[in-house]
């Protein structure tokens, strides 16, 4: 296969009258000159100026920058009219012997390169040199819209000349005829199809034939493996749901903000939280939780309503809609629980017994609901798949499923009461790094009699006094949280959630699927445990080692040993077992990531053949007529 590409600009007859030649005498020559002089200049004296404003704020040297930016484009359009580029270019490709030719508009394409890319630049420069949008200066104006008007007024003269462009390039070519249209459209046809083919083998998706008979998939009934565990896990999250809205209008009711009156209901009292704000996932104020669980549990409860009667002659698309609903569900508990966890560890002890109780009554149940639901999702999607008859069920195969079974009520159990009893060991400690939510020392009457003070105008003055000294008010010595002391003990707590919430999943997922586990099923929540495992080992070392534990008789060290070695052996095992599913996921990502790079290589492939056959079927010549015409011949 031979390719050969060549260029012709002059030649024959027909180059002739596509690009005529252009004479220039003197004067142009030295308009020309003289334009590229000028913004050569203009891009010296910017780069001047900037030199000099080098040890200026960034934000006043918008000015020169504007200056760079208008001589380069004074630059290349004087270029461009000094080197006169042909306003027609003919690009001639041979390949195996055919000759086709391609013909641009090479000086528009030059001219509307540099005004887009003067443009750009411009308007980038414009909007980043300065403090932000309320600082600019009259130049950032100026040359924003400026670039913006050049972007327009480039983009319309495109348009606009797009017609005249075509009828020029048309204008000579001989033979021009539908026929030729249609020959185009045939044979971009056939090499999409071909492309198409391709992309299909190396990433095979469902036929159209597949979705005729899709009404009726949906239909099938499926037999919901352990039905009373799923119906046992709702009733528990049902529980669970009223229990946090009893519990969190209970402590409404009886939070006071003073002697006289209740808090209003978007307020805590006084130093009941380390902080009254968190940037949290769900809530931003501590306050918010209030809402977010009187609004969320009612939510929750009448969905769970739905979802036991969606259990009653269960087909593929009831079982769907059941993984929908109980996966948005668990995804919204599970970024609240990340929050929940911050705000029980930030308890303060001016509170009342009832008042803590509830508050942790209201809270505590959160990542339970979260591993439900997600339990419930991913058991729902994995048996509304195409159940396989296998009666033979060995001993042994009964006796580990038993033991598995065993274990995870043993687990279930033992994670609820490990993550119950650090967030109360995790609270305690950090209760003992703040008595207040705000710190005084800066107000007037917590300052000693020698302080600095400034004035107005900024400067500074020591200000003396000789009276004896004055006994400061109590909250003078308060002491505010420590920013590093929280953010090691919320790192540790979050990631003691997520190894509990993945116990949980764990350990609900294999009651509710029972016989129809299998090692694939198992890797997802393997995976989750083993994480959530290796992060609360680096989360422990790296952060609260260092502190000194309020363990208050809690085993906390022996649960937390436990439950941490155990997730991460059974962890590990399962991901072990299941590593079929992840070879298959990396297979379908490599295929995903290959076929887009065939799908962009189609693409221009595709626009690279137009391009290369357009010329060659519309610039056919006409076939020399068989019929020659007869002279008139005059007769008397």
């Amino acid at each position: 296969m031979g390719v050969v590409v060549g260029v012709s600009r002059e030649g024959g007859k027909e180059d002739a009258i596509l690009i005529p030649d252009q004479e220039f005498d003197q004067d142009i020559v030295k308009k020309n000159e003289l334009l590229v002089f000028t913004g050569f200049s203009l891009m010296v004296i910017g780069a001047f100026i900037f030199g000099i404003t080098f040890l200026t704020p960034w934000h006043e040297t918008a000015a020169p920058f504007l200056c760079i930016i208008i001589g380069i484009f004074v630059i290349f359009h004087g270029l461009i009219v000094y080197f006169q580029p042909p306003k027609i270019y003919s690009l001639e490709v041979v390949i195996n012997g055919k000759q086709s030719s391609s013909i641009l508009p090479l000086r528009q394409i030059l001219v509307c390169m540099t005004n887009i890319s003067c443009g750009i630049i411009g308007i980038i420069t414009m909007c980043t040199i300065g403090p932000g949008w309320y600082g600019w200066q009259a130049v950032n104006i100026i040359g924003l819209v400026f670039s913006i008007l050049l972007l327009l007024v480039t983009c319309i003269s495109v348009l606009a000349s797009y017609s005249k462009t075509s009828k020029l390039i048309n204008s000579h070519i001989l033979n021009y005829s539908g026929t030729h249209i249609k020959e185009i459209a045939a044979i971009t046809g056939k090499l999409i199809s071909k492309q198409v083919e391709l992309f299909s083998k190396l990433l095979p998706l469902p036929s159209v034939q597949s979705f005729n008979n899709l009404d009726k998939v949906l239909k099938q009934p499926r037999l919901l493996t352990n039905k009373p565990v799923h119906v046992m896990s709702i009733l528990l999250a049902m529980v669970a749901c009223i229990a946090m809205f009893s519990a969190q209008l209970g402590d409404i009711a009886i939070s006071k903000c003073d002697e006289e009156r209740t808090c209003a209901f978007n307020q805590d009292p006084d130093d009941t939280f380390a902080r009254p704000v968190l940037h949290g996932i769900v809530g931003y104020r501590v306050s918010d939780r209030k809402i977010i669980i009187l609004v969320s549990t009612p939510i929750a409860f009448l969905l769970c309503t739905t979802l036991l009667l969606l259990m009653r002659g269960t087909t593929v698309l009831r079982m769907l809609l059941s993984c929908l609903i109980s996966l948005g569900m668990g995804v919204f508990f599970f970024l609240y629980s990340l929050d929940s966890v911050q705000y029980i560890i930030l308890l303060g002890t001016k509170l009342s017994n009832l008042s803590f109780i509830l508050k942790l009554v209201s809270m505590m149940p959160i990542p339970l609901l979260a591993a439900l639901f997600v339990a419930l999702a991913y058991s729902n999607i994995i048996q509304s798949m195409e159940q396989k008859k296998d009666d033979q069920s060995s001993k042994v195969k009964i006796g580990l499923l038993s033991i598995l079974i065993i274990l995870s009520i043993v687990f279930f159990f033992l994670s609820l009461a490990t993550m119950t009893t650090s967030n109360l060991v995790i609270m305690s400690t950090v209760q003992g790094h703040w008595n207040t939510t705000q710190e005084h020392t800066w107000d007037d009457e917590c300052r000693d009699n020698n302080h600095v003070r400034y004035n107005d105008y900024g400067y500074r003055y020591d200000t003396t006094t000789t009276s004896a000294p004055e006994s400061k008010p109590d909250k003078c010595y308060g002491k505010s949280l420590d920013w590093l002391v929280q953010d090691n003990f919320t790192f540790f707590s979050i990631c003691q959630l997520l190894m509990t919430e993945s116990f949980l999943l764990l350990s609900a997922f294999v009651c509710m699927n029972g016989r129809s586990i299998t090692k694939k099923t198992l890797f997802l929540p393997g995976l989750l445990l083993f994480a959530a495992a290796i992060s609360s080992i680096i989360s422990f070392f790296s952060g609260i080692v260092q502190y000194d534990l309020q363990t208050n008789r809690f085993p906390f060290f022996i649960m937390n040993s436990i439950n941490t070695l155990s997730a991460l052996v059974i962890g590990f095992i399962f991901v072990i077992t299941g590593g079929s599913v992840f070879i298959s996921f990396i297979i379908i990502v490599f295929r995903i990531i290959l076929s887009i790079l065939v799908f962009s290589l189609i693409l221009i492939m595709t626009a690279v053949d137009l391009l290369l056959k357009l010329p060659t079927l519309t610039c056919k010549t006409p076939k020399p007529s068989n019929v020659v015409e007869q002279p008139d011949v005059a007769t008397a």
